[in-house]
């Protein structure tokens, strides 16, 4: 069984350096080429479900990679940034002083306004991660997401701590190999 992770293209929203977890923002034209440059690298794979995000980001990655029968899981999802969707950081520092020396100090445990925490935010993406391995038991997935998502997931899996969760950098359009053999994981490709 393999899982293949891949990560949307370039959005929009990535060249502002926004906060866009679940709110939507679209390909933009780099991201849009990357996604078909991955059709040549991909139509080779032996493929047996894809499951993808519920955001279009994600969806049109999928789609334009050449996969455009897919599976939405809504737990792929990314983080819920709540308040500061569509902001960045600098914005969020600038109109929000309180909650951002409140994010500092309680780090991965803030909740952001209206949105979620990253450690509710880990455990939703590893609980429905667990229940995708369960219901797919011995198939070859393409998982196409987010950059939270799929960062989770290898700190699981890979490292079994979510405290290894920022030591995986994780590219648009970048794809990541699991192979689960015998009882293991072993990651076969990183951010290819």
């Amino acid at each position: 069984m393999k899982v293949y992770l891949l990560r949307h293209g370039e959005t929009e929203g990535n060249v502002k350096g926004a906060f866009f977890g679940v709110s939507e923002t679209p390909l933009s034209q780099k991201g849009i080429q990357q996604a078909k440059d991955l059709y040549h690298r991909m139509k080779s794979e032996d493929i047996d479900q894809v499951l993808v995000s519920p955001l279009s980001r994600a969806q049109e990655t999928s789609s334009y990679a050449g996969f455009s029968e897919y599976e939405i899981i809504e737990d792929l999802i990314e983080m819920n940034f709540g308040a500061f969707e569509g902001l960045t950081y600098k914005e969020i520092e600038a109109s929000h002083k309180e909650e951002t020396a409140l994010w500092i100090k309680e780090g991965t445990a803030y909740v952001f306004p209206n949105g979620e925490s990253l450690e509710t935010f880990f455990e939703r993406v590893i609980k429905a991660y667990k229940r995708i391995l369960k219901d797919y038991r011995g198939k070859n997935l393409l998982i196409v997401a987010h950059g939270g998502v799929i960062r989770s997931i290898l700190a699981h899996e890979i490292s079994e701590d979510f405290s290894h969760y920022w030591k995986y950098r994780v590219d648009n359009c970048g794809l990541s190999i699991l192979a689960y053999e015998d009882g293991q994981v072993i990651l076969e490709k990183m951010n290819e």
